[in-house]
């Protein structure tokens, strides 16, 4: 039986909107970060060794970016929560493991399917 915490709601309450529009804020920057991540290139042009062949450099500054606002958003509580009522479980083909268990309350979910571990 799934079992889901219940906080109550203060719809007229100042703090309440600045809880939502900083959820809302990290959402937004990890879709962001991953279309970053999608059209960004593979490989840096690092210049050219004493051949004249052009050193390649890995373009890691995506990843960090998108590993970085991931851990932010599942961190928050607002943004979990906002993700879990929409059963949003992933962002760019992440999974969102914080969501999962808000959306599931399960800890053993195989982080590969969409849903709770059934064996």
């Amino acid at each position: 039986m799934i079992q889901h915490k219940i906080t109550p709601i203060d719809g007229g309450s100042t703090e309440y909107w600045k809880q939502r529009e900083e959820g809302f804020r990290l959402i937004r920057s990890a879709e962001l970060a991953a279309e970053r991540l999608k059209t960004a290139p593979m490989y840096l042009h690092g210049g050219y060794d004493e051949d004249g062949d052009v050193i390649a450099l890995e373009n890691l500054g995506p990843h960090d970016d998108m590993e970085e606002t991931i851990r932010a958003l599942e961190a928050n509580e607002a943004a979990v929560s906002i993700l879990a009522a929409q059963r949003r479980l992933e962002i760019g083909g992440r999974h969102l493991m914080a969501v999962i268990q808000a959306v599931y309350g399960n800890d053993d979910l195989d982080p590969e399917s969409s849903g709770p571990d059934t064996d």
